[in-house]
């Protein structure tokens, strides 16, 4: 990696940082938490692929646990989890389809992607990390677990769609970007 890039991605990250710590209100239940910290990741993989996205949501995860002690060990892993498995996909599909028409499709296929994997993850991790029964995680699903995380996947795809080609222009222009993106 050369020096621009490692310090684009390590601005972008940064920014996510701060967007998790200070953008932050309760969606659906009171315990599950929005915040825009998965826009700088999305940019970040159209950017620089799906692998830049992963190495800074991992970063990013523990520092989120460290700063904001939600969580713990459990929740970096959580977060890493949706995240990861969000901005991966769209990540993948817009490399494979260098367009408009393939970021917003890789975020629609990530966000169903996020949903789904974060459903299955709510109903496996939580008993075993919260003690909370299988019984009442699924009485959540529906209220809170699912439409939380599509909501918070539509909203951070549509910010990251509105956004993303100005920003790449002014990266561009500042000779901080290849001309491939």
């Amino acid at each position: 990696m050369d020096t621009k890039r490692i310090t684009t991605i390590a601005v972008l990250s940064a920014f996510s940082l701060v967007l998790m710590l200070l953008v932050r209100f309760p969606m659906f239940l009171p315990f599950l938490i929005y915040e825009p910290g998965d826009i700088p990741i999305l940019i970040i993989s159209f950017m620089f692929g799906p692998a830049a996205a992963l190495g800074a949501t991992f970063i990013l995860s523990i520092l989120m646990a460290v700063f904001t002690g939600l969580g713990g060990p459990f929740g970096a892993f959580m977060h890493f989890l949706a995240t990861g498995i969000f901005a991966g996909t769209a990540g993948y599909f817009y490399q494979k389809h260098h367009n408009k028409r393939g970021a917003i499709k890789g975020l629609v296929i990530g966000s169903i992607a996020m949903t789904v994997v974060m459903a299955a993850a709510n109903l496996i991790f939580n008993p075993i990390f919260y003690g909370i029964p299988r019984e009442q995680v699924l009485k959540m699903m529906l209220p809170g677990i699912l439409p939380f995380n599509l909501t918070k996947a539509i909203i951070n795809s549509i910010v990251t769609v509105l956004i993303y080609k100005k920003l790449a222009n002014f990266l561009r222009n500042k000779g901080l970007l290849k001309q491939i993106n």
